[in-house]
């Protein structure tokens, strides 16, 4: 599949006056990097799209609780068959969480998303 390419902050990449595009894992990444940053019900053309923000944000959430809600985010990705493994990482003092996640797409790539990132209580 071919997808604009969008740079962190959900802004679209342009190089030399035209618009990137990106393929391929890094494709797969880039829509389930989407489904994270996105709280369920906020896109009114899907309101299963995304992730319960308030499982993964507040005082008491555990390591737990965001690993299940980042996993079954990336699951609703059609094209990733497996989450491998959900690296959390707490900074209570910063106030985030901040995960990485390998995941084996359908077609057998590695699919890897770095830096997503929460503020919790």
């Amino acid at each position: 599949m071919l997808s604009l390419k969008v740079d962190d902050t959900g802004d679209l990449v342009f190089s030399g006056g035209e618009l990137r595009m990106v393929s391929g894992p890094e494709e797969i990444a880039q829509c389930c990097r989407m489904i994270l940053g996105t709280n369920k019900g906020e896109w009114f053309l899907d309101l299963d799209f995304g992730i319960d923000f308030s499982r993964i944000l507040g005082k008491d959430v555990t390591e737990e609780d965001v690993r299940d809600e980042l996993t079954e985010g990336m699951l609703r990705e059609p094209r990733i068959q497996t989450v491998d493994n959900v690296d959390v990482v707490f900074d209570r003092a910063a106030r985030t969480v901040t995960a990485t996640i390998t995941a084996t797409a359908i077609n057998g790539d590695i699919i890897t998303v770095e830096g997503v990132e929460k503020i919790v209580g």
